[in-house]
């Protein structure tokens, strides 16, 4: 029975240290919060807070932080990419007694960038006629992405600029991106000048899925060349 009894009481403790662990990864300078949840009836007089490394030792001075609610910006002064740290939190209560810690372990993505990539190259397309009726050739522009580090899904903002560099269309942001997806543009350009129009595709701006400023890399645009449309003026009718 003591044997028995000593098995439940490990599984109970190793279950509850298991869900009092979480993970996370976080883009290198990204903010992010993190609040306390006291079980129901614990009443809170304030909070502990430690954020150590991997031996356990303190990288920054939480000691004034008590309240509910920490807010972390993850710089890259005092968190190194790639490495792995503990944020643990303890409620004390109103009886000055200290409660278990919870944990979450936090890994350092490095910086996000974006760019398109190389196998992402320009388009010819026929003018749309009238009414947004295809004219031929390509329905859509599809420019695949490259990212590098951070924290994904991206969004990505881009802008479509005409010859003088005047905007066109946007900014457009389109969420939900990832490496390697396109970005999809319409062709639902127009050109009845007599000659081919050439439209500019650039990403102007991207961010990372906790909201990180993602490095617009020099490779950011790419051209859509519109064919001008063709005319017929009338029938011979005999």
């Amino acid at each position: 029975m003591k044997k028995i009894l000593s098995l439940i009481i490990c599984v109970v403790a190793f279950a509850g240290m298991a869900n009092a662990q979480q993970n996370q990864t976080v883009t290198s300078g990204s903010d992010h919060t993190y609040t306390a949840n006291p079980q129901a009836g614990t009443t809170a007089d304030h909070y502990v807070w430690q954020l150590v490394d991997g031996a356990d030792v303190a990288v920054i001075d939480l000691t004034g932080e008590t309240g509910v609610t920490l807010a972390i910006n993850w710089d890259a002064v005092n968190f190194t990419v790639g490495q792995t740290y503990r944020l643990k939190s303890q409620v004390v209560d109103d009886n000055a007694c200290i409660s278990e810690a919870v944990y979450v372990d936090v890994t350092i993505a490095a910086e996000a960038f974006v760019n398109f990539a190389a196998a992402a190259t320009n388009v010819i397309t026929c003018s749309d006629l009238n009414g947004g009726v295809s004219g031929g050739l390509a329905d859509q522009s599809l420019f695949e992405l490259a990212f590098t580090g951070g924290v994904g899904p991206f969004e990505v903002t881009y802008e479509i600029r005409d010859a003088s560099n005047a905007v066109v269309q946007g900014p457009t942001t389109v969420p939900n991106l990832n490496n390697g997806d396109d970005l999809t543009i319409n062709n639902n350009f127009v050109n009845e000048t007599g000659a081919d129009v050439d439209y500019t595709v650039v990403i102007t701006a991207a961010k990372t899925n906790d909201g990180a400023d993602v490095t617009v890399n020099a490779d950011n645009s790419r051209t859509i060349t519109v064919h001008t449309k063709p005319v017929i003026t009338n029938l011979t009718l005999n």
